[in-house]
């Protein structure tokens, strides 16, 4: 016979029901009688993620809401807090450097010409690029429509306004034949306050600040003419006025889809920038004061008794109309006090060997947020060693290659470029050659400042190793370090004729290396092969 445990069953208190138990799981839902959600505590309903409130804000609406307050906490950290701004410096010092330097690529189709044809085709199209990057140059120096920078100079500007305020708007403005400009245009960097993100105007497709046309393409910004924040020196006030889309270029970071405003790069950190710079202020005082000995007097008087007139404790000075006394303490003061008069000193607890490990890991959250490395940010190596810093700056520098030509050159260089080029070819100080198509004339290759070297020998042998194996060319490689091949190679060949004329010799000539004529003759690291050594001579006998 077989025995069944009788149901288990609880009275609710204060009345005669019963109830049978139900098993609850951790999110204080019953066990086995829904089906588990797809996300365990993100996509739960229990009590666990009960307190986890979000809201469902679109691209536009959640930076429309914190845009003013987060341009304002950021320049705020910037100005003031020295992780802020070393943080802001160092993308754009990364991010820019000495500048993105246009490569002009223009050159015409040799296709189906004869090999005479093709070479002075070549030579005209050589010509053509090395006037047109003389040309540029000279514009630089001239880009700034106020006189302050010249064009890298203004990209730096832009970009660190972008990292600080989340947006810049850099207006291409065409100037007079008779303004004598290399080029006729100038560049006016605004920061992101001057188009109002609040202006927004759904029957006339105005959606914060910027102008759409029927198929959803910018047509128009609205641009106050002076920063709302300086409007009290502006004489007639704020005055807004809408610019065509293809005068301005607009530099910004994108988080989402659809976004058409950018947001300040350190929003992320700005908590933990605010709290860290109070930690360690807080510290620092009481660094200081732990450091100056602080005593305070403690005086036993007897019941009705009053201390003399105009005396102070040990001493001193009478108190002042507040009744506050100062006492100064001399090295190897041996003070005498007063009956009744004893000092307490203050004994302020230190914080131990966790301070060091808690600024780090609060300057790692910072670094991260800011996508920058820890070590850049904080100036501290001493965690790394050879390999893990290589990693590691391999990783932070092709974010920012990213960031450069996502942003900076699609954004910020290639509308300046297009519009230099259409109004030097205006103007008539770029004549391009006989049928060189208009985007021929606009082709052209952004180059960054090279990053240096981590080792330089092996960094070195390594490009040489890929350029002998054919898998690059020297020319791509000359222009990953910042600089242009066909610069170099007129640089090489005037080298060579000052050389000759001179009748110098360089090991830096590639001239002199000679193909050997069997392998057993090849010379260990020169052109040609050594010498055959003279047999030694023989003692004569004696």
């Amino acid at each position: 016979m077989v025995s069944v445990a009788p149901p288990v069953r609880f009275r609710v208190k204060g009345t005669g029901q019963y109830v049978a138990p139900v098993a609850m799981d951790l999110d204080g839902e019953p066990a086995g009688t829904l089906e588990a959600p797809a996300y365990d505590v993100a996509g739960g309903r229990g009590r666990r993620s009960r307190s986890w409130r979000v809201g469902s804000y679109g691209p536009n609406t959640a930076v429309t809401y914190a845009l003013d307050e987060l341009r304002r906490k950021s320049r705020d950290q910037t100005r003031r807090n020295p992780y802020a701004g070393a943080a802001v410096d160092r993308l754009v010092s990364n991010i820019v450097g000495t500048g993105i330097v246009p490569r002009s690529t223009a050159a015409r189709s040799t296709a189906g010409m004869s090999e005479e044809d093709a070479k002075r085709i070549k030579a005209e199209d050589a010509a053509f690029r090395a006037g047109l990057q003389a040309l540029f140059l000279a514009w630089t120096d001239e880009a700034d429509s106020i006189g302050a920078h010249d064009f890298y100079g203004l990209q730096a500007i832009a970009v660190r306004g972008m990292v600080e305020g989340g947006e810049t708007f850099t207006r291409l403005r065409a100037r007079l034949l008779s303004d004598g400009l290399s080029v006729p245009l100038q560049l006016q960097v605004l920061e992101g306050d001057h188009c109002p993100h609040l202006k927004t105007e759904p029957g006339n497709n105005v959606r914060q600040g910027i102008r759409y046309n029927a198929i959803g393409r910018r047509q128009s910004y609205f641009l106050y003419r002076e920063h709302p924040g300086d409007g009290i020196m502006a004489p007639a006030g704020l005055e807004l006025a809408e610019v065509p889309a293809d005068d301005v270029a607009h530099l910004y970071r994108a988080m989402r889809p659809g976004q058409d405003r950018g947001e300040p790069w350190l929003a992320r950190a700005l908590r933990t920038l605010y709290d860290l710079d109070g930690y360690l202020d807080a510290e620092l005082v009481r660094k200081k004061n732990a450091a100056r000995l602080v005593g305070f007097i403690k005086r036993s008087m007897e019941e009705g008794a009053d201390s003399p007139a105009g005396s102070g404790p040990l001493g001193t000075d009478g108190a002042d109309d507040d009744g506050a006394v100062s006492l100064e303490f001399e090295p190897g003061t041996l003070q005498v006090l007063a009956d009744g008069e004893e000092v307490q000193f203050s004994d302020p607890k230190d914080v131990g060997p966790n301070f060091d490990m808690f600024v780090r890991e609060a300057k790692r959250q910072i670094a991260a947020a800011c996508g920058l490395l820890y070590e850049i940010l904080s100036g501290d190596y001493s965690t790394l060693d050879d390999r893990t810093l290589r990693a590691a700056l391999n990783d932070f520098r092709r974010g920012v290659e990213a960031l450069q030509h996502h942003q900076v050159v699609f954004q910020f260089c290639r509308p300046i470029w297009r519009r230099w080029i259409d109004l030097a070819l205006m103007s008539g100080a770029l004549k391009p050659p006989a049928g060189m198509p208009r985007a021929a004339v606009y082709a052209a290759n952004w180059v960054p400042q090279a990053w240096p070297y981590i080792h330089p020998v092996q960094d070195v042998e390594g490009k040489t190793k890929e350029i002998q194996a054919g898998l690059t060319s020297r020319a791509r490689k000359v222009a990953e370090g910042g600089f242009d091949a066909e610069t170099i190679d007129a640089e090489n060949q005037a080298d060579n004729e000052r050389a000759d004329d001179m009748g110098l010799a360089y090991t830096s000539d590639g001239r002199n290396a000679v193909k050997p004529a069997s392998p057993a003759d090849a010379a260990p690291g020169g052109s040609e092969p050594p010498p055959k050594p003279s047999p030694a001579p023989t003692q004569p006998e004696e």
